[in-house]
């Protein structure tokens, strides 16, 4: 919904919402990504949820994983959170 989506992606059952999903990115089952932008190749694991996030080239995130909605658990998983609360997530 609202979002740009670059070819080669698929999204299996999950939600994306005001985003930009660069070349080749997959997104599993119920999982959700929101006001984010993913670069290419980005996995998203099943039941994930991301939000306000940017996911550097090639990163695989977990099932389950939850990216954007504790920023003190982002910080320790080793995650860039910036002043105004976009998380930055590297290989």
């Amino acid at each position: 919904m609202d979002s740009y989506v670059c070819g080669g992606c698929i999204t299996s059952g999950g939600l994306v919402r005001r985003s930009i999903l660069g070349p080749r990115c997959m997104i599993h089952s119920y999982s959700l990504v929101e006001d984010s932008i993913l670069a290419e190749g980005v996995v998203i694991g099943r039941a994930a949820k991301i939000r306000r996030a940017i996911i550097n080239e090639g990163v695989i995130i977990e099932d389950g994983d939850c990216i954007g909605y504790n920023h003190d658990d982002d910080r320790s998983n080793g995650y860039t959170v910036t002043e105004s609360g976009i998380v930055v997530v590297s290989n």
